[in-house]
């Protein structure tokens, strides 16, 4: 059974999570979102605001089903039951305990958008780490060409990285909600990647 200090580091991410979101339930509008957020939305570059809602668009439902649901049913075809589980959970969890830490927060969005909602933590980028996170950890072992892995590997990574930029940029969310939700979505995942390793190690002692 894995030991609590395997899951120690992603506890404390939750932590800081936890201390992040009691700050903007207190006080929703900080002095340091307004100035990184003029900052980010001051960027002028040809193609960016094209990039910025593009990255956006894949953290919208259902387009941010797509790529775990399709690693999913990839594993459990190949038999690897346990990957395709956790493919499932990691970004299930982080999508409920997203919408739930929504709701409890209460925090309004930084501008006037047609989608309205709430703020804290980012939807967008805890489902992009969630789900493209497990992908960019799982898949890649299953695949012989070193190439085919870097490729899969950089394609995750891009929506993790920009995603919570877009999000400021097109002023939909604040900087810490951005922050909150690689916080939450990091933990989740660290602790579904710990498992699955505890497990698969477990069975190879095991064998």
């Amino acid at each position: 059974m894995a030991k609590l200090h395997d899951y120690l580091p992603y506890l404390i991410l939750l932590g800081v999570f936890v201390l992040l979101a009691w700050l903007v339930f207190l006080n929703p509008v900080l002095a340091a979102d307004t100035a990184v957020s003029g900052f980010i939305q001051d960027i002028s570059l040809p193609g960016f605001d094209g990039f910025m809602e593009f990255i956006s668009c894949l953290g919208s439902f259902p387009v941010w089903i797509i790529p775990p649901g399709a690693a999913v049913i990839w594993l459990w075809c190949k038999g690897c039951r346990l990957q395709s589980v956790i493919c499932a959970l990691v970004p299930g969890i982080a999508a409920l305990l997203g919408y739930i830490f929504k709701w409890l927060i209460d925090r309004p969005r930084p501008g006037s958008l047609e989608d309205g909602g709430t703020s804290f933590p980012s939807g967008h980028t805890a489902y992009a780490l969630a789900c493209y996170g497990v992908i960019f950890f799982i898949i890649p072992k299953f695949i012989r060409r070193p190439v085919l892995r870097f490729i899969i590997r950089l394609l995750c990574l891009v929506p993790v990285v920009f995603m919570g930029i877009s999000r400021v940029y097109l002023n939909a969310h604040w900087p810490s909600d951005v922050l909150g939700a690689y916080l939450l979505s990091g933990a989740v995942l660290g602790i579904g990647l710990t498992y699955l390793k505890h497990k698969l190690t477990k069975g190879v002692n095991h064998a």
